[in-house]
């Protein structure tokens, strides 16, 4: 058996027939589904075991509620699958996802494999989300350590590194079989969280493909999208594990920074939308090393640069003569190449990059066409959330 389908369930019986079914049209055969029925009330146990009498590969299995990660737990236990994937049982899956996922994987070699996915509205819509910022392939080790080290928390691109929903990833039996018997089953709030970046720890590679074919539905009153203050308590729960499981691992990787900002995203979100108002992430200028009213040359159009040019068009505490980028000047009027800085009158220019490599890079070319080097200014951004 190639891969073991865990679907759990609780109290999902107008959608699982939906989702199953989209189980059974898949184009790879060579799979087990196994159903954990989390105590369901509604007719969502009877509707398992009709399909376990009717398929030879499906196995339902009956509990106590105990929670999504509990009944995951319980359908690992049971699986003997290479590889193992999850559905949630009001979701479903396009015909050719399991086949992609697992043609990768043979083809691959790698301990999992992700792609993107659909979000979906139960009045049809649906629109595309780009869940990684990491496409390829990431098995040698130097690699895979980037990886690690942007998986919860992406600092570059201000978000998530890769979405740790399950039911698009596919992940070796024997790496989730050892997280399970770690895994907090209190988690309410990230229990996809919980097993998949705790798995990548335990992996060696992943390969993260394009395409997507498992569509998530939002509904309007799932966990997710309940508000109380118990929210607060399931994150901090969420907090604890990881903060005992990341004991384990190298520091390089800065998992708890990472899982702090995680979290972040997380309630940012959930804040935005209680309140019904948006945070943005600004870097703040560097204000201690520029002179009030001076003149200054801003370098950078990127989301550093952007940002330093909205602060200051705003509050006026400094005036841009000149706003430069080596490659943003050829699609952008207000943006001028740096050859043309010569003649101009400035005190000081700004750097607007986050890299350290690539700053020392622009101060050396901006040397070269003659710029004094104490006139050139880089600090490394600090990012600061805002309304």
């Amino acid at each position: 058996m190639k891969l073991s389908v865990i679907i759990p369930i609780y109290n999902t019986e107008k959608y699982l027939q939906q989702s199953i079914e989209s189980v059974i049209r898949q184009t790879y055969k060579d799979i087990e589904v196994i159903l954990v029925d989390d105590g369901s009330t509604d007719g969502s146990g009877k509707i398992c075991d009709q399909y376990a009498e009717t398929y030879d590969n499906f196995k339902a299995i009956h509990q106590e509620n105990g929670g999504n990660v509990a009944a995951r737990c319980r359908g690992v236990e049971e699986a003997a699958g290479e590889y193992i994937t999850f559905m949630d049982s009001d979701d479903w899956i396009a015909e050719d996802m399991y086949e992609t996922l697992m043609k990768e994987a043979e083809m691959e070699g790698c301990d999992i494999i992700s792609q993107s996915r659909y979000t979906a509205y139960e009045d049809g819509r649906y629109y595309l989300v780009e869940t990684s910022t990491m496409l390829g392939s990431y098995k040698v080790k130097k690699d895979y350590d980037v990886f690690l080290s942007k998986m919860m928390y992406d600092e570059e691109e201000g978000r998530v590194g890769v979405g740790p929903t399950l039911g698009h990833k596919v992940i070796k039996s024997e790496i989730v079989a050892d997280i399970v018997k770690k895994v907090d089953k209190n988690i309410v709030l990230g229990g996809d969280a919980a097993i998949f970046y705790s798995s990548c720890l335990r992996a060696k590679s992943i390969c993260i493909i394009e395409g997507a074919g498992y569509f998530c539905r939002v509904r309007g009153m799932s966990v997710s999208r309940s508000y109380d203050v118990v929210y607060f308590d399931r994150v901090y729960t969420l907090y604890k594990y990881f903060e005992n499981f990341f004991g384990d691992y190298d520091e390089c990787y800065c998992l708890m920074t990472q899982l702090k900002k995680h979290l972040w995203h997380l309630l940012r979100i959930q804040i935005e939308q209680i309140f019904e108002m948006e945070f943005k992430s600004v870097y703040l200028f560097p204000y201690q090393l520029i002179n009030k009213g001076s003149k200054i040359i801003l370098y950078g159009a990127g989301k550093v640069g952007k940002s330093y040019n909205e602060q200051i068009r705003k509050n006026e505490y400094c005036n841009i003569a000149a706003w430069v980028d080596s490659n943003a000047y050829k699609e952008n009027e207000n943006i001028i190449s740096p050859l043309e800085i010569a003649g101009l009158e400035y005190s000081r220019v700004v750097i607007a990059v986050k890299d350290k490599k690539i700053a020392e890079q622009i101060v050396n070319d901006l040397m070269v066409l003659g710029v004094a080097k104490d006139k050139i200014v880089w600090e490394e951004p600090v990012r600061m959330p805002c309304l």
